[in-house]
């Protein structure tokens, strides 16, 4: 069964992904503000994270790539991709907001790639932690085209990567 809900709602152009961990919030909120941590989950199953810059704080960036590792995937294997997430807000250890980009590995943005805001908010409660992810895009396009892209299913793979990481700590 997938831990992972995922709730659309294209009139309000709003993607958002819920799911909870069996950890203290300090950890998860550690998994995505800590370099070392974030490298180690981010990006679905066989694939490896690198992170060329990485500035958690209100207006920082985390410019990253991941590679497929896994000749299993086929026609993905070696190939990259890159984004990037620029923070506007954060209060830790319960959010933070950023924009997110597709990108070059310097940081350009790609052009005809959807962008979006995403609002992370961690709770806990009897020592688990509920992630809720809120997606909001411009347009009821951009979210179709992440979704057709594979988005929803890219992220469940890094949750159950990141589910590992912190079950482990």
């Amino acid at each position: 069964m997938d831990k992972t809900k995922v709730t659309k709602d294209l009139e309000n152009k709003t993607l958002i992904i819920e799911r909870t961990f069996e950890a203290p919030v300090r950890t998860l909120w550690r998994a995505y503000s800590d370099k070392d941590w974030f490298v180690q989950w981010w990006g679905p199953e066989g694939w490896e994270t690198t992170v060329k810059e990485f500035n958690f704080t209100p207006g920082g960036r985390n410019l990253y790539g991941m590679k497929c590792v896994d000749q299993n995937q086929g026609e993905w294997f070696g190939q990259e991709s890159w984004g990037l997430m620029e923070y506007d807000a954060i209060s830790e250890p319960n959010s933070f907001t950023y924009r997110d980009y597709f990108s070059d590995a310097d940081g350009n943005h790609t052009p005809d790639m959807p962008e979006i805001s995403i609002t992370i908010e961690l709770v806990e409660a009897d020592g688990k932690t509920t992630v809720k992810t809120t997606c909001h895009a411009a347009t009821t396009e951009a979210i179709e085209k992440l979704l057709a892209m594979g988005m929803v299913e890219g992220y469940s793979s890094s949750c159950e990567r990141l589910e590992k990481l912190v079950t482990a700590a």
